[in-house]
């Protein structure tokens, strides 16, 4: 390649990267909380997203898309649905181990938003992607869920009998299985405020 060329290639790099690596941030506890202490709102409410976490007070139908999340197919939802924060965790593979910085510091901004929630109870839903087989993905989506509701539990002092953890496999995918950037939206935790 001649010189101009590699300058060229390197410019579109650095163009099409720079909003990765600004999307890399980790979504704050003041969001989190924000959220979560929200009464749910109507149809034709709020929508935010950002990198590992989606925060949304518009319920979606089947047929209705985000603007933010154009490939998404949504799960139904209830007009009334319950505040929740979708976080993306990553582990390493078929563990329920966090596998990097991120992940770890997106945990801690969730446990620091719980536990500014005194008597709140939540839920801590598992979701895997559709790869491997069905009762596996089960297994896997309850063991993460269980080990990220016993990380907050231990590290940010909540009560136990205050998050309940649940799997959901493969269950409510709110993307295509089909592509890599699809089950990577699809392997994610839902926190849902119960009471």
């Amino acid at each position: 390649m001649k010189q101009p060329a590699l300058a060229a290639l390197a410019l579109a790099s650095f163009v099409l990267l720079a909003p990765c690596a600004q999307a890399e941030d980790v979504i704050s506890s003041d969001d989190i909380i924000k959220q979560l202490d929200s009464k749910p709102e109507p149809p034709g409410g709020a929508s935010r997203s950002f990198r590992g976490i989606r925060i949304s007070t518009t319920p979606e139908t089947p047929g209705q898309q985000s603007a933010q999340q154009p490939a998404q197919q949504p799960q139904q939802q209830s007009a009334q649905q319950a505040p929740s924060v979708t976080v993306y965790l990553y582990f390493r593979s078929g563990s329920a181990e966090l596998a990097d910085d991120f992940s770890r510091r997106q945990l801690g901004a969730v446990g620091k938003a719980l536990a500014a929630l005194p008597g709140a109870r939540f839920e801590i839903g598992g979701h895997t992607d559709a790869q491997g087989s069905e009762s596996a993905n089960q297994r896997l989506s309850e063991q993460r869920a269980g080990a990220i509701r016993q990380q907050l539990v231990a590290g940010f002092g909540l009560k136990a009998e205050s998050i309940s953890a649940k799997g959901y496999g493969e269950s409510q995918p709110v993307a295509e299985n089909d592509t890599e950037a699809g089950r990577a939206k699809n392997r994610r935790v839902v926190i849902k405020r119960l009471d």
